[in-house]
């Protein structure tokens, strides 16, 4: 049996040398094969299904913004008058779901206050559409 020093004890200290190397041989092992595991384990399907028309009903209020104006529904309308407004049309259909849609050269801030107007006016659904590629004229 091994001792250690002069006074001729037995050595009490593990030799974590082993341990320490089958450790990482392990999480080498580990690191290699992850990557094929994960690639196997995760599949994204497309979705097959087809398009549904909403009703008017169901259709959420539509709110356009472009760099000088913004409509509602299609029509032309004042900021000021946004919220007013959109708590009208929201009455009369009865529907307080909202989409936004914005031109890409619109300001971030801008689509928030009009989030947030529609949020006041009672909007339960906010929803944020892809950018608009074209504006609808020169009006």
């Amino acid at each position: 049996m091994k001792t250690s020093g002069v006074e001729g004890e037995p050595i009490s200290a593990i030799n974590v040398t082993p341990l320490v190397d089958v450790a990482l041989v392990l999480v080498i092992v580990f690191m290699i094969t992850l990557p094929f595991v994960m690639e196997k384990a995760v599949k994204v399907r497309s979705g097959h299904a087809k398009p549904v028309a909403l009703s008017a009903a169901t259709q959420p209020i539509l709110i356009e913004l472009s760099t000088g104006s913004i409509r509602l529904e299609g029509r032309p309308i004042a900021a000021e008058q946004l919220g007013n407004e959109l708590r009208a049309v929201m009455e009369s259909r009865g529907v307080t779901a909202v989409a936004v849609s914005a031109q890409r050269d619109v300001e971030h801030g801008r689509v928030i206050e009009v989030l947030d107007l529609a949020a006041i006016a009672g909007a339960s659904e906010l929803d944020v559409l892809e950018p608009m590629e074209e504006s609808h004229g020169s009006s």
